[in-house]
């Protein structure tokens, strides 16, 4: 998928329970690599498909388009103008799912004084996505030769954030993908914002008694964030040499990232 500006092919059926058209306004972080524009929009797509009888259109708080009012403006020409729900495609609840979006989302609305507006929250801890981290780890390792769970250390590197809520978010996150895919020691850090940084994990967890450490990026879509990571991973295993390293893929779009947020869309429409 590379066109940023792709529209969805779905129907556009009335709630027969209203008679009003239901909007989804579908937002990402938004990041200046292609790829992980077409990532988003992929997931966006997986959403779209499986909510057939809504207007969906995707767009980004920043660094890419379309913006939130422009998504807003067509959702609107498109039917979608009573009814609309914000859906964060973000991890976790800091700055951008508490303030700027709302902000965004509500400046946009106001164009439209019957517009309802309603934010759902981000996807969090849900079980799918503690699912799809385990199966990225274990696509990491089918490769490689078997070794002892007990003698592997997992590191979740985050995003990081001043919000210490999702930053201890990230913590309970981790322990759930633990708890689900058990090794021996489980580390968490932050890429940015937040401490403890992963430049400052990694001689940490180097010193531990593990001849196998796998990071694992706990990020939704490409970006610079998750290339920085792989290169100051890269960098730093290349002077520790006794220590096997892998680095995970990061989450991607995966229908499991569709059923985390069909589960928040249905419980803000719910409430």
């Amino acid at each position: 998928m590379t066109d940023d500006k792709a529209t969805f092919s779905h129907s556009k059926l009335q709630s027969p329970a209203s008679g009003r058209q239901q909007g989804l306004l579908i937002v990402g972080h938004g990041t200046r690599d292609p790829d992980g524009r077409a990532e988003f929009l992929a997931a966006a797509q997986a959403i779209a498909a499986r909510s057939p009888d809504v207007i969906v259109e995707p767009c980004f708080l920043e660094l890419a388009e379309p913006t939130i009012s422009a998504a807003v403006e067509r959702l609107v020409e498109r039917g979608a103008n009573e009814n609309l729900t914000v859906v964060p495609l973000l991890l976790f609840a800091a700055g951008h799912a508490k303030i700027d979006l709302p902000a965004a989302a509500a400046e946009a609305a106001a164009m439209h004084p019957k517009l309802q507006v309603r934010q759902a929250v981000p996807l969090g801890c849900h079980p799918a996505l503690v699912e799809l981290s385990k199966r990225r780890y274990l696509e990491a390792v089918k490769n490689l030769p078997a070794a002892p769970a007990n003698e592997t250390l997992l590191l979740v590197v985050g995003r990081g954030s001043r919000d210490a809520s999702a930053n201890a978010e990230l913590a309970r996150f981790a322990r759930l993908r633990f708890e689900a895919c058990p090794v021996g020691w489980l580390e968490t850090c932050f890429a940015a914002m937040a401490e403890p940084s992963l430049e400052r994990a990694l001689p940490l967890v180097a010193r531990l008694p593990f001849g196998r450490v796998a990071v694992q990026p706990h990020l939704l879509f490409r970006g610079e964030l998750l290339s920085r990571i792989r290169r100051t991973v890269e960098s730093f295993a290349a002077e520790q040499r006794q220590i096997e390293w892998l680095i995970a893929p990061h989450l991607g779009p995966d229908e499991l990232v569709a059923d985390a947020a069909l589960t928040a869309i249905q419980a803000v429409n719910a409430a």
